[in-house]
């Protein structure tokens, strides 16, 4: 069996797309991807960070625990799978970091998902955990 690579990226103020992506990063191990969990850097200045509690502290921890991704990372990447919050304001975020990735000539997969997170419950995290296999599943199929 191929190997495959399945990037996770996603985006999280207070942890609950964090812990989706998780469950989606479990679910491509699952399915015999190897993974790279990436966050992608807040955009908003201290002041607006400073005004939302619990903001600051949430990004200082995932700061220390993710890096940001990399050309590297998505030249890597067979699949990716993307964590937006729902109904976020950072979606432009996304579509500027994917326009960048093209415009710098970056081979960026066809095989890309996401997953919206509404609430962070089980179903939730069940649904994401399938969505990385799945990747998982798509993009080794795509190479044979």
């Amino acid at each position: 069996m191929q190997d495959v690579n399945v990037l996770v990226v996603f985006y999280s103020r207070f942890g609950a797309t964090e812990r989706l992506a998780l469950a989606a990063a479990v679910g491509a191990v699952q399915g015999r991807a190897n993974i790279r969990l990436r966050r992608l850097a807040d955009t908003a200045d201290e002041t607006t960070i400073a005004g939302v509690p619990g903001w600051r502290e949430n990004r200082d921890r995932m700061n220390r625990e993710y890096v940001t991704p990399r050309e590297a990372d998505v030249s890597w990447a067979n699949a990716i799978l993307l964590g937006i919050p729902s109904g976020s304001a950072e979606s432009a975020l996304w579509s500027e970091w994917l326009k960048k990735l093209r415009e710098n000539g970056v081979r960026v997969p066809g095989i890309i998902g996401s997953f919206l997170p509404m609430v962070d419950t089980p179903e939730a995290s069940d649904a994401a955990r399938l969505q990385g296999r799945a990747a998982a599943d798509a993009a080794r199929t795509a190479r044979v």
